[in-house]
């Protein structure tokens, strides 16, 4: 049985934070805000998967009022969602991304952001996509005001 989970995440860009996407430190004047690193692009990941396997949502499984996520890497919790939907008997077959930044400019970034993701979730990085664009100038991206990141993945069961 194959199944579909889409996941959309956003964080204001502020100053005094890293900016982090997909697990990769970008160069940036200005981070996300956020109770973790705020890596919208996992977070987004991160809730397509859960919803591709009836787990609810990321604020469910790591509300931002528990200090244990304070900060935490959201590499590691993409890996934790990874074994939450292992622990379902399903496995990924493969994630399309979007990332909607006016900048910095990310493509240069996505290579290894796409290693990151595939390390995480234990898959072939040709099973993860990941696409960047901006918004031309409109809107609270093209404003600089925020970065977003939809995510869409199709999930297969790993037993009958």
């Amino acid at each position: 049985m194959f199944r579909i989970g889409n996941g959309y995440d956003v964080h204001r860009l502020v100053e005094g934070r890293k900016l982090i996407l997909g697990g990769v430190e970008i160069p940036h004047e200005t981070g996300l805000d956020g109770h973790s690193d705020a890596d919208a692009l996992l977070h987004a990941l991160c809730d397509a998967l859960l919803g591709a396997c009836g787990l609810a949502d990321i604020g469910q499984h790591f509300p931002d009022t528990d200090p244990r996520w304070k900060g935490i890497s959201s590499l590691l919790l993409l890996e934790e969602v990874g074994k939450l939907c292992a622990r379902e008997n399903f496995k990924l077959v493969n994630a399309d991304t979007i990332l909607v930044a006016q900048r910095p400019r990310l493509a240069p970034h996505l290579p290894r952001m796409r290693e990151n993701i595939a390390r995480a979730l234990h898959v072939e990085p040709r099973n993860i996509n990941i696409k960047a664009t901006t918004t031309e100038k409109l809107g609270f991206a093209g404003r600089e005001e925020g970065i977003a990141a939809y995510a869409v993945v199709l999930v297969e069961t790993t037993s009958a």
